[in-house]
């Protein structure tokens, strides 16, 4: 799979205060990717990063196979598009805004309108044009930032948190004007979300960001707690790691690997708790469900063994888990 940036080593703070420490990150070309992670995590300072509005501190990165240099930034900022969770607009008109990056690469009158115009069309503003940016609402001024960021066709679209504006029906508007750019065209994708469920629907990929680093587990099950000889304790609960780490504040089981049964298993599964069912949803034709085993568990299983184990709000439930369905950060 070709890359459209690669990093190395990377490292960006903001005076002393460390925002981005990753030690190697991909991101594929022609693929939508999530950035998923709590708020703080450093998923905006890792899009600025993507857009070269900043450079790394330390390490190395690479766009399409080409190491990221300098002097080169300006040339490089004019193939990627990104849009800000709070987009600062011109004043003035719709029109004035989505032509702006057009007018900036010398792009003639009439296909500058053109585009402009089709880019409107795609984010569901044909007939903003003329209509003051002053009078939009916030849902709308991010999909003017949205259409000024396509007209350009940018080899790369990066979206900061592209749906906390948005009502469901423009939620379901923007999700397809992002799959459709990178399905149709080839282009890439990358956004930012703090729902789990809504990035991993979305997204060919997704990355996990906690504390600045790419932590290379889901963030549903996240817990805090202290390490020590093998077993990871909450406060609530004792969850058996591998033996082979011996550090880490936090910790973090993929809802996946969770085995739900109705009696306690006999198996090789090193983590097993009792709890009591106390949500049930449906996400992404999967069900989620939510267990109280002294904290909150969330396994995602198939609707099928959803109704085949019988499984209902309140009833008790065992929950087995491997020691390698564990992250420790």
């Amino acid at each position: 799979m070709k890359r459209a940036y690669w990093l190395e080593h990377v490292v960006f703070a903001y005076g002393d205060k460390p925002a981005l420490t990753i030690d190697h990150l991909a991101i594929s070309a022609g693929r939508i990717t999530a950035l998923i992670g709590p708020n703080g995590a450093g998923k905006s300072t890792l899009l600025e990063l993507l857009a070269f509005l900043i450079h790394p501190d330390a390490g190395e990165m690479y766009f399409f196979g080409q190491p990221v240099r300098r002097e080169d930034v300006l040339a490089l900022r004019r193939r990627v598009g990104l849009v800000a969770q709070s987009p600062y607009l011109l004043q003035g008109s719709v029109m004035d805004n989505v032509e702006l990056g057009l007018r900036l690469r010398g792009i003639g009158k009439e296909q500058r309108h053109r585009r402009a115009m089709d880019a409107m069309e795609r984010v569901g503003l044909a007939g903003f044009e003329k209509r003051s940016v002053r009078a939009l609402s916030g849902g709308e001024k991010q999909r003017v930032a949205l259409a000024r960021a396509l007209a350009p066709a940018p080899e790369v679209l990066l979206f900061d948190e592209p749906f906390t504006y948005l009502d469901q029906s423009n939620v379901r508007l923007v999700e397809q004007v992002l799959s459709n750019y990178a399905r149709q065209s080839g282009n890439t994708v990358v956004f930012s979300t703090h729902e789990q469920v809504q990035g991993i629907a979305l997204a060919d990929e997704s990355i996990s960001l906690f504390a600045g680093r790419s932590v290379g587990a889901p963030l549903v099950n996240l817990f805090r707690g202290a390490l020590r000889n093998g077993v990871f304790d909450t406060g609530k609960l004792a969850i058996q790691v591998p033996r082979a780490l011996d550090q880490g504040s936090h910790l973090s089981v993929d809802p996946e690997e969770i085995v739900l049964s109705p009696e306690p298993l006999n198996s090789s599964l090193r983590n097993s708790f009792r709890g009591r069912i106390i949500m049930i949803a449906e996400e992404a034709g999967r069900a989620r469900i939510t267990i109280d085993i002294g904290e909150k568990l969330n396994a995602r299983i198939t609707l099928e063994s959803l109704q085949s184990l019988g499984l209902e709000l309140g009833k008790e439930v065992w929950v087995s888990f491997k020691a390698t369905a564990v992250k420790v950060f």
